[in-house]
């Protein structure tokens, strides 16, 4: 979905309950150390610390899109593969909002924070 909100909270009311509540969750977990900043960049939710990516999420065509660093991502590859999801060199797809493990994304993204301080 090509967003043409301008707000993270403008996007997420484009959604239906089900996207909208995942990527709060999602939101919430982002943005729960405070050095992290929100913006819309590239038309979807970006979070970043000073000039070092964090992450987003978006909504695609055909599946719901987490983004974090190669880093965040790479140690988690075969546990992604295991909950039956794909994954991009930075993405981690998922077509139904209940496919996405939180405690393993809740570890990546603490992941990607970490790196995105140093």
């Amino acid at each position: 979905m090509i967003s043409q909100a301008k707000t993270v909270d403008a996007y997420l009311k484009g959604l239906a309950d089900g996207e909208r509540a995942v990527f709060a969750k999602l939101r919430k977990l982002l943005t729960a150390d405070k050095k992290v900043a929100e913006s819309m960049r590239y038309r979807m939710p970006t979070y970043q610390i000073g000039e070092n990516g964090v992450g987003g999420f978006n909504q695609q065509k055909h599946y719901l899109c987490l983004y974090l660093t190669p880093e965040a991502v790479d140690p988690f590859r075969e546990q992604l593969k295991a909950a039956g999801l794909t994954c991009g060199k930075c993405c981690i797809r998922f077509r139904q909002p209940a496919q996405l493990p939180l405690p393993l994304a809740t570890k990546m993204i603490k992941l990607a924070v970490k790196l995105a301080k140093t």
